[in-house]
């Protein structure tokens, strides 16, 4: 199968180029220098007919194109369904229950939210607004942002094209090689309802490292918001200008931590499997996705007997949802790990390694040695620390401070706040329950900053304005 994707306006006739997944090939655009010159003069024009419409105009917008996706029968939605696991090789069904989750939090309510909780106020991105302080204020979005996505989760790219959207920016968008469909979908559905507002995008493809380009679409932009390993971040980095604002999200760190309240026998079992979902879900690939869990210890449960649970809803979830191919490079990551703990479980019953048979699917090492923060290989490899009490964690994630992000807990309402009191105070910039942990809320404070104020420039009317200009009112009495 054969399929033309992208987003480029009708001003070019870009050439493409094929990408090959398995059965499917994907032609994306890719354009000259001259030609992405032409189309970021086109998106810069389109952002003065996007700075007159009115933002909630625009969360109606993507409301429509939402409400689309979530029929399960929407033409794109289907494709998408079809595709995604080829491009991707996640499973479908895992694909399928993500999509629905994940399109909801986009919904018209969430949208207006994500706009409140940065903008009291969310006016200012219309019009100039009074400040208490006496004077008028209005928050501008950038002429033009540049997209690097990532690919590491399907339909991740919404976030930042629909924040670019919500600030009354155009998009240039700069395809991920290892899942460039989705945004291209989702854009031409944007197309079906509101021409307009789809002119306002670009989405199209270069190799990371083409200096022409990145030069051209970096130097062109007033921000760039860019995903991907440290790597690709630092490469980022040093070729984005000092006067352009870098967004960028790099690799991070994730756990969880499950209160010894939560080990009852009547409540175990759903920990677990809560546990089993967040190491499982897209394979661990996230920085949402936790590498360890931290276990209360003195439950009716011991922590051990978790780990050996969490190990049995590991394998359910593989059943249900199996794990995408590996690479060799990927298969032997998980086998030299294995072939270490293996031995040390021999010398010690301080560890235990539960194991998917005759394959690397799944593997929870229990380590009640280590003093580190242990991390994964990923795909589905998760450890089991026993703490005495959240005031234990601490200690185990001083070393990886500056890269944690999401921690899900398992509590109850006793030391819910003692929990997040701790965590907040060692650099977690996400707490959400267990089996939440891939499912962030709108709104949230993506690396611990704002999601859509960081964008803006605001410009400040000073309150003398308003009181000396009456002097040189032709009409004053």
């Amino acid at each position: 199968m054969e399929l033309k994707i992208g987003f480029v306006p009708s001003i070019i006739s870009p050439s493409y180029e094929e990408r090959t997944f398995d059965s499917l090939s994907l032609l994306v655009p890719k354009v000259t220098s001259a030609e992405l010159k032409q189309v970021i003069l086109h998106l810069k024009q389109q952002q003065r007919k996007l700075q007159a419409r009115k933002t909630n105009d625009i969360i109606d917008i993507l409301d429509q194109v939402i409400q689309l996706w979530l029929d399960p029968n929407y033409h794109y939605r289907k494709l998408a369904e079809e595709l995604l696991p080829i491009v991707t090789g996640y499973d479908s069904e895992m694909i399928r229950v993500f999509l629905h989750s994940y399109l909801r939090s986009f919904r018209k309510e969430k949208l207006q939210r994500m706009v409140e909780v940065d903008f009291p106020n969310p006016l200012v991105l219309d019009d100039f607004r009074p400040r208490l302080s006496g004077g008028l204020t209005r928050a501008y979005g950038p002429e033009l942002i540049t997209h690097v996505f990532s690919g590491n989760v399907p339909a991740l790219p919404l976030w930042s094209l629909v924040s670019g959207l919500l600030v009354k920016s155009s998009t240039l968008g700069k395809l991920s090689s290892s899942e460039p469909l989705f945004p291209c979908l989702f854009v031409e559905t944007l197309r079906e309802i509101d021409k307009d507002l789809a002119e306002s995008i670009s989405i199209i493809w270069w190799k990371g490292g083409e200096e022409e380009l990145e030069r051209i679409a970096f130097s062109s932009s007033e921000a760039v918001i860019a995903y991907g390993s440290e790597k690709s971040i630092d490469s980022i980095r040093k070729k984005v200008p000092s006067h352009v604002n870098l967004h960028a999200h790099g690799h991070k760190l994730s756990a969880g931590f499950i209160a010894k309240d939560c080990l009852q026998r009547v409540l175990v079992t759903e920990t677990a499997r809560r546990a089993a979902k967040d190491a499982s879900q897209f394979d661990q690939q996230a920085c949402l996705s936790p590498h360890v869990f931290f276990v209360e210890e003195k439950g009716n449960v011991s922590v051990r007997e978790f780990a050996s649970l969490l190990a049995q809803e590991m394998n359910n979830y593989e059943v249900k949802m199996p794990r995408a191919r590996l690479s060799e490079q990927e298969n032997q990551a998980i086998i030299q790990a294995r072939s270490t703990f293996q031995f040390q479980a021999f010398q010690t019953n301080e560890i235990a390694l539960f194991e998917s048979e005759e394959s690397t699917s799944w593997t929870v090492v229990y380590d009640k040695k280590t003093t580190l923060f242990p991390i994964s290989p990923l795909n589905r490899f998760v450890y089991v620390i026993p703490v005495q009490s959240i005031d234990d964690v601490p200690t185990y994630l001083h070393e990886v401070r500056g890269l944690l992000q999401t921690f899900g807990v398992a509590c109850t309402p006793k030391n819910f706040r003692s929990i997040i009191e701790v965590l907040g105070q060692y650099g977690i910039n996400r707490v959400t329950f267990l089996g939440r942990m891939g499912e962030p809320e709108p709104g949230w404070h993506h690396d611990g900053r704002p999601h859509l104020a960081d964008l803006v420039r605001w410009v400040d009317v000073e309150a003398s304005v308003e009181i000396e200009m009456d002097a040189y009112d032709p009409n004053r009495i």
